[in-house]
């Protein structure tokens, strides 16, 4: 059986793909999406980029909404164990290769780390130009008017942008980038990163990228501030934590709980609680 199931000129391409991608951050680039025991639309493109990248020294961390318990965790995590035989873990701290969907952890990421992201739609024009070559014609022109008057009506109209999740980010100071359907919680946490981020659309045949230590900024109104979810007064009822993004949970009795959606980060929370 191949090594990481793609077979060596598919990886070669998705390689080419993602260089083309860091060289250009934000740019999105096209490959030639390949079937996968994994219906598309369920990550099928992080999951070719990480099968293109892994090797025998990786340690693999696979999460769904910050869990990796899930059971589209679980499934991609075993599959690609299965495949290759790497390690895997469920920290954050001890993984070079984290595969997400719509979330980025939240103990901080560090050199040498790669975040590879589940998209389901790659291109942040999608909702405002639905024509694509129209949309590639705007990203060459560096044209992000229409973004710009979508923000405007809904500040006009309801005084922020509605947009919880997706929200539009300016990267390099060039590209207007999709960072998958991550919460406006996380949008900060693309800024500056330490670690590689990879994007891989299977569906759409796209991936994009941002490098380490790249200027990424959400579209915003100079007399705006950013505003993203708010926890105040919240904490979890797991761990303490009053730090983190939050589920609500209701019980069997109505009652409202909240806990940690990073299930690392609260796990790791009790560890230091408990020494």
């Amino acid at each position: 059986m191949r090594y990481a199931f793609l077979d060596e000129e598919a990886k070669k391409e998705i390689r080419r793909s993602i260089l083309k991608a860091i060289a250009i951050p934000g740019y999105i680039v096209g490959f030639a999406s390949r079937e996968l025991p994994v219906a598309r639309g369920w990550g099928t493109g992080g999951l070719q980029v990480t099968l293109a990248l892994i090797n025998e020294k990786d340690n693999l961390k696979v999460i769904d909404q910050g869990c990796d318990g899930s059971v589209n965790a679980v499934n991609i995590r075993n599959f690609i164990k299965s495949v290759t035989n790497v390690n895997t873990t469920t920290k954050t701290t001890d993984a070079s290769i984290i595969q997400t969907r719509h979330r980025v952890p939240e103990i901080e990421l560090q050199e040498r780390q790669t975040l590879v992201y589940q998209v389901p739609m790659p291109d942040v024009l999608e909702t405002v130009e639905p024509n694509i070559s129209k949309a590639k014609l705007l990203h060459a022109n560096a044209d992000y008017s229409k973004l710009w008057v979508l923000l405007y009506e809904d500040t006009s109209q309801f005084g922020d942008s509605r947009i919880s999740n997706r929200y539009p980010v300016m990267v390099n100071n060039r590209y207007a980038m999709d960072p998958s359907p991550i919460p406006k919680y996380d949008t900060p946490k693309l800024n500056d990163c330490k670690a590689l981020q990879i994007f891989g659309a299977g569906r759409e045949k796209k991936i994009y990228a941002i490098p380490p230590y790249t200027k990424v900024e959400p579209l915003k109104f100079e007399d705006r501030d950013f505003k993203v979810e708010n926890f105040d007064g919240k904490s979890c009822s797991r761990c303490g934590s009053t730090n983190s993004f939050l589920d609500e949970v209701y019980d069997d009795e109505g009652i409202t709980h909240y806990y940690c959606n990073d299930t690392d980060y609260c796990d790791s929370n009790i560890e230091v609680g408990e020494k």
